[in-house]
């Protein structure tokens, strides 16, 4: 069970206790790490927004609608979101989605499969403030014409490992 990982120069893989005292005797060994699972999101819950229309605060505080206005709205771009999934019904969401070969929108890093709904919501919170496009009445991204790449390196509760997000970094690229 080894996966190698070549945007950081690692090897995950699972290993007995001999084995590792022997890896690690090797000179291009630089740490061992015991890969464990554990919360990545700050102790934050997403929560229900309250109803505005137009656009919110976040977008008008960085001047983003101006730079709209010079033609900068994220067009051409995708944006990898490394979180907790993305909920692909959303209608802000769903018509910026990026597509693979095989038609998905992105993949499971720590799972190792292909379903990336968020269960916990903070990862289409942050998809949201990335391209949330408005079509719900508000719009809430700073790249609202931008392509969305869903990646879900954290499970339902915000829990992780590094190399899950590692791996989510190597598919985003």
């Amino acid at each position: 069970d080894i996966d190698g990982h070549w945007i950081v120069n690692m090897i995950n893989c699972t290993a007995g206790v001999d084995a590792i005292y022997k890896i690690a005797e090797h000179p291009d060994v630089e740490a061992i790490m015991y890969n464990k699972l554990q919360y990545m999101l700050f102790n934050e819950k997403a929560k229900k927004a309250s109803p505005i229309r137009g656009m919110t605060g976040n977008i008008t505080q960085i001047q983003a609608d101006k730079v709209w206005d010079l033609g900068y709205t994220g067009k051409g771009i995708t944006v990898a979101v490394l979180d907790t999934g993305v909920n692909t019904d959303h209608v802000d969401l769903r018509d910026h989605l990026w597509s693979d070969s095989q038609g998905y929108h992105g993949k499971n890093t720590l799972d190792k499969n292909y379903d990336i709904t968020d269960r916990d919501g903070h990862g289409t919170h942050c998809a949201g403030t990335i391209c949330g496009d408005g079509s719900s009445g508000t719009a809430t991204g700073m790249a609202p014409n931008a392509t969305l790449m869903c990646i879900k390196a954290l499970g339902d509760n915000g829990e992780g490992t590094a190399e899950a997000m590692v791996s989510a970094v190597e598919y985003a690229v």
